[in-house]
């Protein structure tokens, strides 16, 4: 009998089986590298800036490429650091453990990688806390993603815009920027050999941007399997989903964030700070400095526009405080812009007081809001002979052909990405369709109807409701991974498996990040608050039950032996009720904590991205996102930074 090993965090292990990264130098070759001049804390405090952008993440690093190619002096303060020579712990999109034997090795729970965040109990999750990885490195958490370069569907952006009530945030407006992040690679194979890529899907596509875009070049039976089932369960394969129709998988499967020249991982640092950007004297980037606050122009105190004037930063513990005359941008995250903005004295009086801030803006939208992506895990365990990407660990010879292959070439398993997910209408996952989901959608309706909704959240729940309610919209993405490990159930090494996930894209619970306190280096207090809708895991239930409908469907069916978690006695609706509850958790898309709205809604920003009550602060990354979008947040925080450069330089009349 062999060997069975409970593993520790089902969503730790998932995120680490699609993306963790193995230290092996011989995979890489230094690349050429332009240092500045030594930046210390001091000389960064003793320099003037024009702006100064808070985090060098996703948003971040994005805003300082476009505004230092103008005549402005840009500062950019961040906690994390980049190797320019290359991590391959960052680089390698899928895990290549056994380069160096010791599968455990990632960046997660890596202080120099990862914030490593938990949430607060959560109350309707049996007291569980939530596991939240965010990237603290230069590029953050475009740097430990899943890669997945998706776009959401029109009508979701165009949410946006109705929230905002203002036509400047839609899919039409976005879409400039979406093509101006990537420069897109067509794809090598498609999931079924008889299909060709679509001359829409290319014309949906930019060309030129820093952000490498391509599309897997391994491909497994598995892949071409579940793609035929799918067809098999009466769903269609999209040829374009980046027009605005972004449901149902695409012919040619996700798009990945990989750069298909060298294999390797393509993200905000490697993409938007590059030798060239590096070398300009307007850009001065601090590295491994944690914002405490900004400071305020004392005369502009009392009014309905206070100035930023400097921003306060520690390093090893001392603290520094550096000038800035136009402009300060916060891109810090979901999780961290909020804090910085309550350390700042920006938020709810009452959240201000209890952590001894003094309060500079009443803004009661601080830190509320928070939305985020729901993930559950299932494997199947897959039948002997049967090519996964186990193989990686438990065939040598397969192993070092693919070792040689990623380091001579750039190619194979160690290329891997999410290739089998995109986002499906609840009504096409339920088993017997609107006849199953009505009593759902009728007790949801009723929740609604039972609760006293901030105008914002009635707000939103009303164009939740909408899609829902058109089936035109997908609620929820299932995602097929060819390898084990991930679901957090029994694990045999020498066993091969597949990994059935499904991400709940659309929840109307709310959650909530806060400080606790008016220490700037303690983890925010943060509550997704899973599950206060018991829609959101009804719907989850649903997603997962279609899981195994999928895997059970020919003729990836003939490739698979069995379930392995949940394990086969679970079938009624209350034993996946009871699976749901114990082991959902996020995939770490979480947006809102700053949100874009109207003041009258509860906006902490305006449609310029400007946070309200100030005069020369905004708020630049996920944090300001109205709404869910039912896809990977990564593609849609680099259009918002791009669309912000634009403003920003329209707005303080920058010239190149």
């Amino acid at each position: 009998m062999p060997h069975r090993v409970k593993s520790p965090h089902p969503f730790l292990l998932l995120q680490t089986s699609m993306q963790s990264l193995f230290l092996h130098s011989l995979a890489f070759s230094p690349i050429s590298q332009i240092y500045q001049e030594q930046v210390t804390p001091d000389s960064f405090a003793a320099t003037p800036f024009d702006v100064l952008i808070i985090g060098g993440g996703t948003a971040g690093l994005t805003l300082a490429n476009r505004l230092s190619a103008t005549n402005t002096k840009v500062g950019v303060i961040d906690a994390g650091i980049y190797n320019t020579s290359g991590d391959p712990l960052l680089d390698v999109p899928f895990n290549p453990g056994a380069f160096i034997g010791d599968p455990t090795k990632t960046f997660y729970m890596d202080p120099a990688y990862d914030w490593s965040f938990f949430s607060v109990p959560q109350a309707h999750l049996d007291g569980r806390s939530i596991f939240y990885p965010r990237g603290k490195v230069l590029g953050g958490s475009s740097a430990i993603n899943n890669l997945v370069w998706q776009r959401g569907a029109a009508y979701e952006y165009d949410n946006w815009g109705r929230l905002i009530d203002c036509d400047e945030w839609t899919f039409d407006e976005l879409l400039p920027y979406f093509k101006k992040a990537e420069n897109w690679t067509r794809p090598t194979n498609m999931l079924i050999d008889t299909l060709e890529p679509s001359p829409e899907l290319a014309a949906a596509q930019g060309t030129s941007g820093h952000v490498q875009t391509s599309y897997n070049t391994f491909r497994t039976d598995i892949d071409v399997a579940f793609a035929e089932a799918f067809l098999n369960l009466g769903l269609p394969l999209s040829p374009n989903p980046d027009d605005g129709d972004s449901k149902f998988i695409a012919q040619a499967g996700s798009a990945d964030s990989v750069d298909i020249q060298s294999g390797k991982r393509s993200y905000a640092a490697p993409a938007y700070y590059g030798p060239e950007v590096r070398s300009r004297d307007n850009l001065v980037v601090l590295e491994q400095a944690v914002v405490s606050r900004i400071l305020w122009d004392e005369t502009t105190l009392d009014t309905d526009a206070v100035r930023a004037n400097a921003v306060e930063y520690i390093v090893n513990g001392t603290t520094y405080k550096v000038n800035v005359t136009r402009e300060v941008i916060l891109s810090a995250g979901s999780l961290k812009s909020p804090q910085v903005l309550e350390l700042s004295g920006i938020g709810n009086p009452d959240v201000l007081e209890a952590a001894g801030v003094n309060v500079i803006v009443n803004s009661t939208g601080v830190g509320e809001n928070m939305m985020d992506h729901l993930l559950l895990v299932t494997d199947f365990v897959v039948n002997d002979g049967v090519l996964t990407l186990d193989w990686l660990t438990n065939n040598e010879t397969f192993l070092a052909e693919q070792r040689e292959l990623f380091t001579s070439k750039g190619q194979g398993a160690f290329t891997y990405a999410g290739r089998l997910t995109a986002p499906i209408p609840m009504q096409d996952l339920a088993s017997n369709g609107t006849a199953e989901l009505q009593p759902l959608i009728d007790s949801l309706q009723a929740d609604l109807d039972s609760r006293k909704s901030t105008p914002l959240h009635a707000a939103q729940h009303d164009l939740l409701k909408k899609m829902l309610d058109s089936g035109d919209i997908g609620f929820a993405s299932p995602i097929a991974l060819p390898r084990g490990g991930a679901s957090g159930g029994p694990f045999d090494p020498n066993t091969n498996y597949v990994s059935l996930a499904l991400y709940y894209m659309h929840e109307f619970s709310r959650g909530t990040v806060h400080v606790g306190s008016s220490d700037p280096e303690a983890s925010p207090l943060i509550d997704p608050n899973f599950g206060d809708f018991q829609w959101d895991l009804d719907a989850s239930r649903v997603g997962a039950q279609w899981l195994r409908k999928w895997a059970q469907t020919e003729p990836i069916s003939e490739m698979i032996s069995g379930p392995n978690f949940p394990p086969l006695n679970v079938t009624s609706d209350e034993d996946w009720d009871q699976f749901v509850k114990s082991t959902v958790g996020t995939i770490s898309h979480p947006i809102g904590t700053a949100i874009m709205a109207t003041r009258e809604l509860g906006g902490v920003v305006d449609h310029r991205l400007k946070v309200y009550g100030t005069d020369n602060l905004r708020v630049v990354d996920a944090s300001i996102i109205p709404l869910t979008v039912g896809a990977p947040i990564q593609q849609s925080v680099y259009a918002i930074a791009e669309k912000a450069s634009d403003m920003i330089i329209a707005d303080l009349n920058l010239s190149c």
